[in-house]
């Protein structure tokens, strides 16, 4: 092996191209994804800039089954659009979240497919640790419950909230997607729902399933605006509107000093019919940062929920 040869090799180690080396540019290795590699050992002559250009294979490695952080595309602050990335397989299911997107305690106690979820909500229905705390029935029925104990946080609280609303106050019927995607929506919540200065899908991970960041205004007109950063999926099963949302690890996209991350431990509620009625059902566990919230967050949220219903029929009614 001649001198020439030895320095041309110390070089490609050097620039940590030891899996696959391109003589013909030396680039540090992350610079081009794993599916963008592959491309590159087919196809010898293509050069990096090709390569990256490549559109799809910039999503190839999602497909091929490799260890999760050298699968993953970052996280943009202000992207959205229509990227799809491939569901997962996640504790024996094909998961609607990919697996980086899941906490670790959610993956110790949800399965996250459509059934999975659908048993998740109907277990919580059952529930009888669910403490009735507020009824009342004028135009609209609200009843919430509280229960202090949950798999996913014993000193945070679980709400459960149940609405109905009778058809008869809306001037044309909605189906119960329409009410189902004017809650999630961004740009239908944002222009009813004076709750949220920011509200936007970042990501999409695949057809029904987004990344989100949501910052509150001012909560009970005494705390700083809380930023919650979540992933969301939602989906219509035998006539039913379901959607299920959680935050998603911070590790993704670390928090700022402010405002406040907050946690959604989980958010699941789901839109329903019958002749007369139209009802959202929904359970949730919510950390808003304030240490022991329970009994106060709880004695302002009746009202918040009323506001919620009536703002909800205005919009649906286009007013």
């Amino acid at each position: 092996m001649n001198l020439e040869m030895e320095e041309e090799e110390k070089k490609e180690k050097e620039d940590g191209e030891s899996i696959i080396s391109f003589k013909s540019d030396h680039r540090n290795k992350e610079e081009l994804t794993f599916g963008q590699k592959i491309l590159k050992t087919i196809y010898p002559d293509m050069n990096d800039a090709k390569a990256r250009s490549s559109f799809p294979l910039k999503y190839l490695s999602c497909c091929l089954n490799k260890p999760e952080e050298e699968l993953e595309i970052s996280d943009l602050d202000s992207y959205s659009g229509d990227i799809y990335m491939c569901n997962e397989e996640v504790n024996g299911v094909m998961s609607l979240f990919p697996r980086k997107y899941l906490r670790k305690d959610e993956q110790s106690i949800l399965k996250f497919d459509k059934p999975n979820l659908i048993s998740f909500f109907n277990e919580l229905t059952k529930d009888k640790d669910f403490i009735r705390k507020f009824e009342k029935y004028d135009k609209i029925g609200l009843r919430m419950f509280m229960n202090d104990k949950s798999k996913f946080s014993g000193s945070i609280p679980v709400t459960h909230c149940q609405i109905e609303i009778p058809k008869k106050l809306f001037n044309n019927i909605p189906s119960i997607e329409q009410v189902g995607l004017a809650i999630i929506n961004p740009e239908s919540r944002i222009s009813w729902d004076n709750h949220f200065k920011e509200y936007k899908i970042l990501k999409k991970l695949n057809q029904d399933t987004e990344t989100m960041k949501i910052v509150t205004k001012k909560a009970m007109e005494m705390l700083t605006p809380r930023e919650f950063f979540e992933k969301r999926t939602h989906f219509v099963e035998n006539g039913v509107f379901y959607s299920y949302s959680s935050s998603a690890p911070d590790s993704i996209r670390p928090p700022k000093k402010e405002p406040i991350r907050a946690t959604n431990y989980f958010g699941i509620f789901k839109v329903d019919e019958d002749q007369n009625n139209i009802y959202i059902d929904g359970f949730y566990q919510i950390d808003i940062k304030i240490g022991q919230p329970g009994p106060l967050i709880f004695m302002s949220l009746p009202l918040k929920m009323l506001n919620f219903a009536n703002n909800l029929i205005k919009f649906l009614n286009g007013n």
